[in-house]
């Protein structure tokens, strides 16, 4: 048997393994998990724009005067919405005869008649409608076109005078 001679620096190195050896070793890492439902409710919504003034300018009689005006309106995906322009402001005014007035006009003959179209044929006449026009917003603009006529020949029912009206434009959903 050989005897290998004993130094103090081989005791060390001993010991040393010994300690890291009988030293605790990190224990591998645990998880632990949940899940949770994220939710969120979209609401109907609609957005309307305000149309610019549809001015006729000067009007001769002789002739019509026509001109348009445009809105948009952008409605959430899927809801059903109506558009409706109302009678406007004029006395005896309907949604097929609506009234300009002129506050300087003599009383009595201060209307102006008018009318507001879907079509440049002005043949599809704008309601006061509040309910089922078979529209679905979609969640992007969707423009409107008004085409407005005087009708010729109001000589005698409309002097010189400047003649004004105010529509209300409605989106129910």
């Amino acid at each position: 048997m050989h005897s290998f001679p004993f130094r103090p620096s081989h005791a060390l190195a001993i010991l040393t393994l010994t300690i890291a050896a009988m030293s605790p070793r990190p224990a591998p890492a645990a998880t632990a998990g949940a899940t949770f439902q994220v939710t969120a409710t979209v609401l109907k919504a609609c957005v309307v724009s305000t149309p610019p003034t549809l001015a006729f300018g000067p009007y001769s009689a002789a002739a019509a005067a026509t001109s348009t005006t445009s809105f948009n309106v952008t409605c959430t995906v899927g809801t059903p919405y109506s558009v409706g322009l109302n009678a406007g402001n004029g006395s005896g005014a309907s949604v097929t005869n609506r009234l300009m007035t002129s506050p300087t006009a003599g009383a009595g003959s201060n209307l102006l008649a008018y009318g507001l179209f879907k079509d440049l044929g002005y043949s599809i006449n704008w309601d006061d409608s509040s309910s089922g026009t078979g529209l679905s917003g979609n969640g992007l603009v969707q423009p409107y076109t008004v085409y407005g006529r005087v009708a010729a020949g109001q000589y005698t029912a409309a002097p010189a005078a400047d003649y004004v009206d105010t529509i209300v434009l409605t989106v129910t959903y």
